[in-house]
């Protein structure tokens, strides 16, 4: 793609995928992108398998002009995310997972919501969890509001806002300004999951506006057992408390509203004291001590405050107390 826009006066897109040993199921998040209607889009695929399976999966797209493939030895969805949006050939960039499929019109909806508002430089859709699981055995994360809304500042409601990474579009000059994602969050990085809603943070603290937007929309089937809940619950509040205490160090006070409010006391605690008065047993405390374990990761852990980024070490071994934290997580 040229990067410029073409004769219907629609600028290009970059779609992104990362995908990690999965094998063959992103090819149902590719088949339903390459379905979109919009006439000027390439679809990026970063692949940090540890086999070969994804790359002969894929193999058969590689003929479409449209479609990229790229294999690469690293880490973290962050760092994926950073590496695709650097080769994206459009100032548009669309993101989902590789357990998803998106809508036919959904690139459409992407680029519409990004021309509404100059000053968007992030958006967040709807993920719907694909109906066809067994809900007592588990779930499929999901995010969905049937309202758009606008977050401003730091002050703002940020839960009604900032939604999940399975739906997401960036802004490629806002994602420079910030200099894009933090690549020590999300997974597969050491400080836990929030590498979305990071972004969207420091986007709101260097002036630009994030929205939800529920014209996107995904269909989200990564399906995860109940078994997995407390593993899952510990990398993401890890990363919430981690985070937390970044945006500290950087002078962002007015996250704490966020953060101990909306999240910590209004998610976490909350819904440990639902159990307890329910059941008369304190049960699911794994959030609210993992929010602290991260917040003492996050204190302990060097951050590029012009950036809001934290910096990554040059050795191969994470510290010490990232290690302690997950070693940790097996008693909580």
């Amino acid at each position: 793609m040229s990067g410029l826009e073409g004769d219907t006066g629609l600028p290009p897109v970059t779609v992104v995928v990362a995908t990690r040993n999965r094998g063959d199921s992103v090819v149902t998040a590719i088949k339903s992108i390459l379905t979109n209607d919009y006439p000027d889009f390439e679809l990026l695929v970063v692949d940090q398998s540890e086999n070969d399976l994804t790359e002969k999966a894929v193999r058969p797209y590689l003929t479409d002009p449209r479609f990229g493939y790229l294999k690469t030895s690293s880490h973290g969805l962050g760092v994926s995310h950073n590496l695709a949006i650097s080769q994206a050939n459009a100032d548009i960039i669309a993101i989902t997972d590789d357990d998803c499929e998106v809508a036919p019109d959904w690139i459409c909806q992407m680029v519409e919501a990004f021309r509404q508002n100059e000053q968007l430089g992030m958006i967040f859709g709807n993920v719907v969890p694909n109906p066809r699981y067994d809900t007592a055995t588990g779930y499929i994360p999901h995010f969905f509001r049937a309202d758009p809304y606008l977050l401003t500042s730091l002050r703002s409601e940020l839960i009604q806002g900032l939604g999940i990474g399975a739906c997401m579009g960036v802004r490629r000059s806002a994602w420079e300004a910030v200099e894009g994602f933090d690549e020590m969050l999300g997974p597969g990085a050491p400080l836990g999951s929030l590498e979305d809603r990071d972004i969207a943070i420091r986007m709101l603290a260097a002036g630009f506006a994030v929205s939800h937007v529920p014209g996107p929309s995904v269909t989200h089937s990564g399906f995860r057992f109940n078994r997995e809940l407390r593993k899952m619950a510990f990398r993401d509040w890890l990363g919430f408390g981690s985070s937390y205490a970044k945006y500290l160090k950087c002078g962002h006070w007015e996250i704490s509203s966020y953060m101990l409010g909306q999240m910590w006391w209004g998610q976490a605690v909350h819904r440990s004291l639902r159990r307890l008065r329910h059941e008369r047993r304190l049960r699911n405390v794994t959030p609210v001590v993992s929010f602290w374990l991260g917040f003492v990761c996050g204190l302990l852990t060097r951050v590029n405050r012009s950036t809001g980024r934290f910096v990554p070490r040059r050795t191969g071994q994470p510290p010490k107390h990232y290690r302690l934290a997950w070693l940790l997580k097996i008693r909580l």
